[in-house]
């Protein structure tokens, strides 16, 4: 297989090696080459992308399960996500200034979002959980911030550490974290660092330790502790809001709501967006001379008009959808349903978590046992030699997917799902062998 992506992929390979030259580790994401080089590959580098597809520099096709990172839930090249997008370049793309495009996207996150009261817009998820956390200090005026293990929510020093097991790889800081799902784990924390605590930041759908649903008592937990404690609770709902349903899934799915969220991906429409709003009370820290406020938000690119326009015309598309999530939610269950078959046919150590189309697999070096899991219970179990090679051997049957594999959109078809399970059979077969 890896002969035959290389034949197919040659100006790939070209590409690879002038981007090691100039990149650290060639690349500008760590998760958009899952270490493909320690097998001898190297990523296909995308060209365009039409719908549930894209295809690399050489041409080939692959059915795409990452989209952008999640982001592009009515698939790539939207029609009207693009014609908005031209229509504003005519005028000019940004000028560093208000724009009348942020005040329409901002209207609809809160009709969507009610408990949003007010927000504010950035560039990326990390500087939305950064400005939120910020302000949750200003709020409470106090310090510390609790996380749950592998739970991301962006690279900034706040809260961009305990992501991999062993849970150890930020040696410069040693924050309050406990175990996502874990009940007990959480009352000790609070036990611990409660009455230290400015706020607790969780994703309501843990993402990045295995696209994990919660228990049913865990985030009310969560709710009645900061609360009593007098620290706010932060969702990071960067990756679950508009993916599931139109709107946010805190209190909707789980009868729970948060003080902050923060939003990106599918909000933003595919364009670079991050947003973090919630309590008015909270969010009025955040405006210029603010009695006890400081500096929050900035950035040359904030409220971008091509990311206002773009996450807009997505946010109406997915209203007139709204009666559609449902399907696209089953389909996801039926697929990780049939994917966990075909691990315990071939004997093969990984397992298919995730909730509706949100999609996560996990090679494992040992059982895990039934459900519900922990972050620690994938994360100690966690295969990441065989997990690349698996991703690697994926893409050379034509399916990308990175960090697990990725999300349905409204774009996949039967077909495309017939062919992703077909290639994970043949992957499955080829390591099974070895």
């Amino acid at each position: 297989m890896l002969d035959r992506y290389k034949k197919r992929t040659p100006k790939s390979g070209a590409l690879w090696k002038r981007a090691v030259s100039v990149f650290a580790g060639g690349i500008n994401h760590n998760i958009r080459t899952f270490c493909l080089d320690r097998v001898g590959a190297y990523p296909p580098y995308i060209a365009r992308g039409e719908g549930a597809y894209v295809w690399d520099v050489d041409g080939n096709r692959y059915v795409d399960w990452w989209m952008t990172h999640y982001s592009q839930i009515l698939g790539h090249n939207n029609p009207r996500v693009r014609e908005a997008l031209i229509n504003r370049l005519q005028n000019g793309h940004h000028f560093g200034a208000p724009n009348e495009e942020q005040v329409v996207l901002a209207e609809k996150i809160r009709k969507a979002i009610p408990y949003m009261e007010m927000m504010r817009f950035c560039s990326t998820g990390a500087e939305a959980t950064m400005y939120a956390v910020r302000l949750a200090r200003l709020f409470t005026k106090k310090k510390l911030v609790a996380k749950v293990y592998g739970g991301w929510h962006g690279g900034n020093d706040t809260v961009g550490y305990h992501v991999s097991f062993p849970y150890n790889d930020d040696p410069f800081y040693d924050g309050v974290t406990f175990n996502y799902n874990d009940i007990d784990s959480a009352r000790e924390m609070f036990k611990k660092f409660g009455r230290d605590l400015a706020a607790v930041i969780v994703e309501p759908i843990l993402g990045a330790g295995g696209a994990l649903p919660p228990i049913p008592e865990f985030l009310p937990f969560l709710r009645e502790e900061t609360n009593r404690l007098g620290a706010l609770l932060i969702f990071d709902e960067i990756i679950s809001a508009f993916r599931f349903r139109y709107g946010s899934v805190g209190e909707a799915l789980f009868n729970v709501r948060p003080d902050l969220t923060t939003l990106g991906k599918i909000a933003g429409g595919g364009m670079h967006l991050g947003v973090y709003g919630g309590r008015e009370d909270v969010m009025a820290l955040a405006a210029p001379r603010a009695e006890g406020g400081r500096w929050v938000g900035g950035g040359t690119f904030s409220s971008h008009p091509l990311s206002m326009v773009a996450g807009s015309v997505t946010l109406d598309e997915l209203k007139k959808r709204n009666n559609q999530y449902e399907h696209l939610n089953k389909v996801g269950d039926g697929f990780r349903d049939r994917t966990n078959t075909l691990f315990r046919d071939y004997g093969y150590d990984a397992i298919s978590t995730g909730f509706g189309s949100l999609v996560y697999l996990s090679c494992l070096h040992k059982d895990i046992g039934n459900p519900p899991y922990t972050s620690y219970t994938i994360g100690q179990a966690f295969d990441h030699e065989q997990m690349n090679m698996f991703q690697s051997l994926l893409t050379q049957e034509g399916v990308l997917g990175y960090h697990g594999l990725g999300a349905l959109s409204f774009s996949h078809s039967e077909s495309d799902i017939e062919f992703t399970l077909s290639a994970i059979e043949r992957v499955i077969s080829a390591l099974s062998s070895d």
